[in-house]
């Protein structure tokens, strides 16, 4: 009997919290009785979130307070590497293979997109469509300073060799897509071969990965728990690849880069 009050209360908690998060979303009533808008919902409230969080450590704590933050997003990419190679069939040398780690976190999060370059050595993917662009329109640097670097601990894992991950343009900045680019340096004649994997169409289909979400969700766990020790023992200034790229420091003008 205790047990299912118990779950009763945790129940009632939950959907208070949810309906909390959905209601600061301010949703018209077309969007309460339109499921594909509660399952952005999520999403779109943790963006909201970070796009709070990340300009508010700079504010109080410099560098050093979003770089402890990069670090930890940074070592779960680094984490999830072998678990996502293994489950997602990728090949470390063809750029479009790599690009299937998109395909997933894509598919997961309703974002929408199409590969407009599918070769060994170069992929690129517009994103039309991102649940959290509005959301993000207060920092877009969520996407290039951070879910960046979680990418690069991934792909520094799977190819230390892969020239910078780059997003080039942004939704949340007024852009007509996110354009991810991927892209190795092979040699001209196999760089320009089309990458088996290749999924043209409009839409790439959502990948099945039975368990990966959980695994991933573990290892997650694991992997912040190892962070936030290193952070504690030896600080922020830990090695990440590629880190100059995805610094966060104001510009000179003022504005967050």
């Amino acid at each position: 009997m205790g047990m299912i009050k118990r779950a009763k209360r945790i129940l009632l908690v939950g959907v208070a919290a949810y309906g909390a998060a959905a209601w600061s979303l301010r949703p018209e009533l077309k969007d309460l009785v339109d499921p594909s808008w509660h399952r952005e919902v999520p999403l779109r409230v943790t963006m909201r979130g970070l796009a709070w969080l990340l300009p508010e450590l700079y504010a109080r704590f410099g560098e050093r307070g979003v770089r402890a933050l990069q670090y930890v997003f940074y070592r779960i990419g680094e984490d999830r590497a072998p678990i996502m190679r293994e489950a997602l069939d990728i090949d470390p040398y063809d750029a479009r293979s790599l690009g299937r780690i998109l395909d997933f976190e894509d598919g997961m999060v309703g974002v929408k997109g199409i590969w407009t370059e599918e070769t060994r050595g170069r992929a690129v993917k517009e994103e039309r469509y991102c649940p959290a662009a509005t959301d993000l329109e207060r920092c877009p640097e969520v996407c290039t300073k951070l879910m960046v670097a979680m990418e690069a601990g991934t792909f520094s894992v799977l190819n230390p060799d892969l020239k910078i991950p780059e997003i080039t343009e942004l939704l949340s900045r007024g852009d007509s897509c996110c354009r991810a680019v991927i892209e190795l340096p092979l040699s001209h004649r196999e760089a320009g071969k089309p990458s088996p994997q290749a999924t043209p169409g409009e839409f790439p289909p959502r990948i099945e990965a039975p368990g990966l979400r959980e695994k991933l969700a573990r290892q997650a766990l694991k992997s912040l728990a190892g962070a936030v020790w290193t952070l504690l023992a030896r600080g922020p200034e830990q090695p990440m690849a590629w880190y100059e790229h995805f610094r966060y420091q104001p510009s000179q003008d003022g504005v967050v880069s």
